[in-house]
């Protein structure tokens, strides 16, 4: 199953950094990856029912909205219906029919949780409704960072996926990484950002979405079409330097191409965070195509001097050219990965 997907996952921010200089240290300890660039399809099943909206029910005995009559409103999750987990949207439908309309429904509504009774009506047609619309996934495009060539795991976008209707982190009952070919890109204007468009293939799994937070979605490769790429050793925040870089990413089919940007601040960040670096896209080509950084390009490596250094995480609002990048040993960190240098064994592993 194919779809035209023009969803986007890259978040706009605005943010600004300090700078500094560093030296690359001997390579005989480098951890090495298998970068990625490659656009993916992202596509998950939610963590209870996002209610969409309500919508007004043509009944014999007037017009209105139960679950707005209820208070309802876009945005909230339903997690239980009287006590039990619900996960599925026909779940939802059966329990509806089965309890000839009256529902207890627990909600979460930003921090909130509470209980909400809802009677539902028959509509013109005789069907059972409480006049609200749900949904239980996501889709999206976006880019993979990195494959770690000794576990498959990866890391892909680099800042987390937010919900359009509730504006909160998803949470993940089950994420699949899907296969995508980008057909089009809709360039970025004047305080407009950009989108990559895609056709995904629902039918294609490519790995698991375990981990969706700030650092960008985690899982495992279950395929090893990743494992041919020659791979990249990585660099530290401290050895990053201002000046050149590229970034790695699909603006046509699954073609791969390396693009030119120049690393202008660079906050070393003690403490694992988010946007250590800023950068301005330089490559002609890359602005004349696309206009600079556009959404789907979230994750796509940075690499400088051979080395990957990071991702490309966000892009100013009125300059889609200049954005912000994470330091790749935070992404690390998501993975909980292991490495050997010559001396010890260390594991990059989130701080509690």
């Amino acid at each position: 199953m194919r779809k035209q997907v023009k969803i986007g996952l890259m978040m706009i921010a605005f943010l600004t950094v300090t700078q500094t200089t560093a030296v690359f240290a001997d390579d005989a300890d480098r951890y090495m990856l298998i970068p990625g660039g490659d656009a993916v399809g992202i596509n998950i099943e939610t963590e209870g029912l996002i209610v969409v909206d309500t919508y007004i029910v043509e009944t014999d005995c007037g017009d209105f909205s139960p679950a707005k009559e209820a208070g309802i409103v876009r945005g909230d999750v339903i997690t239980h219906i009287n006590g039990e987990k619900i996960q599925d949207i026909e779940a939802y439908k059966e329990a509806l029919i089965a309890r000839e309309g009256l529902l207890v429904l627990t909600v979460v509504r930003g921090e909130e949780t509470f209980e909400v009774v809802v009677t539902g009506c028959k509509n013109v047609d005789g069907e059972m409704t409480t006049g609200v619309y749900l949904r239980n996934k996501v889709a999206g495009i976006g880019t993979l960072t990195y494959v770690d060539p000794a576990s498959n795991k990866y890391g892909a976008l680099g800042h987390e996926i937010i919900d359009q209707d509730t504006t909160r982190i998803v949470d993940i009952r089950n994420g699949e990484l899907i296969h995508s070919k980008i057909t089009a890109v809709r360039k970025a204007d004047a305080n407009e950002p950009g989108e990559k468009i895609a056709e995904i293939n629902f039918d294609k799994r490519h790995g698991t979405i375990e981990k969706n937070n700030a650092y960008g979605i985690y899982g495992t490769m279950e395929t090893n079409q990743y494992q041919s790429k020659k791979m990249l050793p990585i660099a530290y925040r401290d050895e990053v330097q201002l000046g050149a870089a590229t970034i790695l990413t699909v603006i046509d089919g699954q073609t791969i191409e390396e693009f030119n940007i120049e690393i202008i601040e660079i906050d070393l960040q003690a403490n694992q965070a988010i946007k250590g670096l800023k950068y301005i896209v330089t490559d002609s080509r890359l602005i004349e195509t696309t206009g600079g950084i556009v959404q789907g390009m979230s994750g796509s490596p940075i690499v400088q001097q051979g080395k990957i250094i990071g991702a490309v995480t966000h892009v100013l609002v009125h300059d889609s050219t200049m954005g912000y990048g994470v330091f790749i040993e935070w992404m690390l960190t998501e993975s909980e990965i292991a490495y050997k240098t010559k001396s010890s064994t260390q594991v990059f592993k989130p701080a509690v």
